[in-house]
């Protein structure tokens, strides 16, 4: 059978060239060409040693695929021809050197359909390795910086609004505790995507002896998608592993949304190192914060990546449909921007300088200590929450309207506020509205489990960095178990190859 007419197509014959230009994924599937041979490699060592191939011939192929795999690794094997996918390539390829008679014998027992979701299981694999490994890094960044700005204090937003005084520690463990949920989210995705789909053959099964365990076992996986419906047709764990990514973007985007607005002059409160900061073309004094930015618009990419990958199989029947070629590429653009959007900011995160002055400074003069003067009145003048908040309320206000801050509250306009307003005098011991008048105080009167106080910062701190080493071990342990499959992939490879 000449190229033209292409190995599979048997009963076909030639195809229309257009319609093999529309129909290749040749292009896309350079991204699982050495997964695509290494997963042909367990195949035939499971067919060797379940006596399904003869050794003879089990080695000529393995020989082979590992002449094919040496060249891409050194790049030099280029994916063109008249070829549907990879998987024809590679086949192509041997039957071309050892003959249809026993180049043919590669593809026993096996489909396109399980043998490509094989591939994407093993390259999603790598790929959510290394965004854990990524996001560890990130995390330990966001730790340290937290670490060294312990008690730097920092004004906490709602509404944009200048809600409460806290520490810049406080804020940035936040987003640790965003991205160890985004962690975790990632190991649970390995877990349901390290299972091997190989040996369901097209949908049904195979009446060869197919041993679908030792291939899985030989590839690094903790088990096989054992239905095989299930196992060509599922794609739900690369939905996940897009949501994973989709969800910790997400998270990413806002922390570079609010790097963005406080390295503007008006907030002035960080500044980004030159070394990662973007010039202006024709405004000499700019800097502009355009990582941050595109991190941003990236974030859109693959929340759209996810809503592609959604439409695309919520419509298709059960089975293997051609409609899932068209979601290889999605997974590994989604994950890969993921990646690099995660070391991009890690670096952003360790380099970031903090003002310390402007901060305090902004701290100072903001009325955010309200709420904890309220609670003062709760505590030590008997007063109700609504009482209290309509009190603090019209002080703000007069305040305000005189250009003073709530520093310059003295205890007479508070009593004869309090007699306006509540029609009742009220007192409260001087060391306590001289507390609550240095914002530096105000952190440390909180007494809640979570809160901006130095003391729960310290505990956060610590629980975050067991937090971290565990899910640090966690990865290293599948890396481990992955490097042992490895091996005895390899030594079993060798048995073979003599």
């Amino acid at each position: 059978m000449s190229e033209r007419e292409g190995i599979y197509r048997s009963r076909l014959g030639e195809m229309d060239e257009e319609a093999l230009s529309y129909l290749s994924s040749l292009a896309e599937d350079r991204e699982i060409l050495i997964d695509d041979i290494e997963g042909s490699e367990a195949h035939v060592i499971m067919l060797c040693e379940r006596k399904i191939i003869p050794e003879r011939d089990a080695k000529l192929i393995l020989e082979a695929l590992e002449e094919l795999k040496e060249k891409a690794m050194r790049g030099e094997l280029r994916l063109e021809g008249r070829f549907e996918d990879v998987h024809e390539f590679v086949e192509a390829k041997l039957i071309e050197k050892l003959g249809t008679e026993v180049g043919g014998k590669l593809h026993t027992g096996r489909s396109r359909n399980d043998q490509v979701a094989l591939d994407i299981r093993l390259r999603t694999r790598k790929l959510l390795l290394e965004l854990w490994e990524e996001a560890l890094k990130l995390g330990e960044a966001l730790l340290s910086k937290a670490e060294e700005e312990l008690e730097t204090l920092a004004i906490h937003y709602t509404h944009l609004q200048q809600a409460q005084l806290g520490y810049l520690s406080h804020y940035l463990i936040s987003h640790l505790d965003h991205l160890l949920r985004d962690v975790e989210r990632i190991r649970e995705c390995y877990k349901r995507t390290n299972k091997s789909p190989l040996g369901a053959c097209a949908i049904a099964g195979s009446t060869l002896p197919l041993d679908r365990l030792r291939v899985a076992e030989l590839l690094g996986f903790d088990g096989i998608v054992e239905n095989s419906i299930d196992a060509v047709s599922s794609r739900d764990f690369a939905l996940e592993a897009i949501s994973a990514a989709a969800i910790l973007m997400t998270n990413l985007s806002r922390i570079a949304e609010d790097l963005i607005i406080w390295s503007s002059s008006e907030f002035d409160y960080v500044e980004l190192p030159d070394s990662l900061a973007s010039p202006s073309s024709v405004m000499p004094h700019k800097k502009n914060p355009c990582i941050l930015e595109l991190l941003r618009a990236r974030t859109g990419r693959i929340i759209g990546i996810l809503t592609a990958s959604l439409t695309m199989l919520k419509g298709i029947p059960t089975g293997y449909d051609r409609d899932l070629q068209e979601g290889k590429p999605l997974i590994w653009e989604a994950l890969k921007l993921a990646s690099s959007s995660l070391k991009i900011l890690a670096k952003t995160i360790s380099r970031l300088k903090i003002k310390k002055e402007k901060l305090l400074k902004s701290a100072e003069e903001s009325y955010a200590p309200a709420i904890e003067l309220a609670e003062t009145l709760i505590k030590h003048a008997n007063l109700s929450l609504r009482e209290a908040h309509k009190l603090v309320g019209a002080l703000v206000r007069n305040l305000h309207q005189s250009g003073k801050t709530l520093k310059d509250l003295t205890l007479e306009e508070l009593s004869k506020t309090a007699e306006k307003i509540l029609g009742k005098s009220i007192t409260l011991p001087e060391e306590i509205l001289e507390k609550l008048s240095k914002a530096e105080e105000v952190p440390k009167l909180r007494l809640t489990i979570g809160s901006s106080s130095p003391e729960e910062i310290r505990r956060q701190l610590d629980e975050r960095r067991l937090i971290l080493n565990r899910l640090r071990r966690s990865l290293e342990e599948v890396r481990k178990d992955l490097l042992e499959s490895r091996r005895k992939f390899e030594e079993s490879l060798n048995k073979i190859l003599g």
